[in-house]
This record gives structure tokens, sequence and C-alpha cells, in this order.
């Protein structure tokens, strides 16, 4: 088993990294977020540490990497949901930062992960059902009424073009600077203003 990896991020693609570790390298599969994150790394010579879960496919192995113990954590009680592999667990942890992945769970948010493509309301309700309980004795979730909040200002943005990702880090960096209750048009005007400005 191996536990993490520490080494130079020599490549990243659409799904996965090579990590350079003593000149050996690690072909990681990785969630969105990580990847956009490791892309800033490549040819810097900074060294990284990816948490790892290596899985067993066929006659392969593969290796899944985490930034932070709380996606590697998540990751793992996703896998626990009849019907989720390693894969759609990752398209899942590059929905938005684990905070939001959990809330949305606990809360019962469905529409959340049906934002997902191959996740309909069936399979969203099943994650729901099979992780709530679990996720609340794990994480410390955030109050709800900050969920709707957030989902709503989310989808005006994709539906105004932006990406999902795009829209999550506009609106996480509007909400953090807000604090706990801010208005859903403010957030959505600044969160404008950011990806306007590239910021």
């Amino acid at each position: 088993m191996i536990g993490y990896l520490k080494g130079y991020v020599s490549e990243v693609d659409m799904e996965s990294c090579i990590v350079d570790v003593s000149g050996v390298g690690y072909l990681v599969f990785c969630a969105e977020s990580t990847l956009e994150q490791l892309r800033e790394k490549v040819g810097t010579q900074e060294l990284i540490k990816l948490l790892t879960r290596v899985l067993h496919r066929e006659d392969m192995l593969d290796i899944y990497g985490f930034l932070h113990k709380d996606e590697y954590t998540l990751f793992n009680m996703l896998l626990r949901v009849s019907g989720i592999g390693p894969k759609q667990a990752l398209k899942i942890l590059g929905m938005g930062k684990t905070a939001q992945i959990v809330r949305a769970i606990v809360t019962g948010d469905d529409s959340f992960l049906m934002q997902l493509s191959g996740i309909g309301k069936k399979r969203a309700q099943q994650i729901i059902f099979d992780l709530r309980e679990r996720l609340k004795s794990t994480f410390e979730v955030a109050p709800a009424e900050k969920s709707s909040v957030y989902t709503m200002a989310v989808s005006a943005l994709e539906k105004l073009g932006f990406s999902g990702f795009e829209s999550r880090e506009a609106v996480d960096r509007v909400m953090a600077s807000q604090g706990e209750s801010p208005d859903v048009a403010h957030i959505i005007e600044d969160a404008l203003k950011q990806l306007s400005t590239g910021v």
C-alpha cells in the first residue's frame, strides 16, 4: 500500500497527473479541482504531497491522489455507495470543495449532485441515503441555509455560460469575504466582477 507520494509534478492531463518521485513517474488519477491546482506546479520543481489510495482494476493497479485528508476521506466513503466507482467518485469531488459536497449530502440537496452528468435523481438520493449519517459523524457540517444560497448563485453563473468549476470558485471567494448570510444578488454580482477580471 502506498500511503502518499511526495515529488514534483511533471505532467497534468484531463484526469490524471504524473508525479516524479526520485526519478520514477507515478500516474495518479485526481479530481478536476485537484488537477487545476497541480497544473500550476508543472515545471516549478515545487515539492507536492498527495495522499493516495491504490485500487485494483482488472490486471492493473490504479493510484488516486488527494491534496487534503478530507478529500481522501470523502472519496473512500463515496466508494461505499452502490454503483459509485472511483472515477465517478473523483468527478463528485471535482464539483467543489469537500465542505460544499458534504453539506449538500447531509442537507439532502440532490439538485447539487445532479449537476454532474451521469447522476440522476435516483443515484443522488442513494448517495444521500447511504452517506448522510456517516458524514454527520465524520465532518463538521456548515448550516443548511448557506447551501441553498450557494447553489442558487452557482446555478445562476452556470446559466450565464461559466463552467461549474469557475462558478464554484468565484462564489467561494465571495461568500468567504461577505460572511454567514450574504445576499444572493450581491454574490452573483461580485462573482461576475471576479470572473470578468480573471481575479
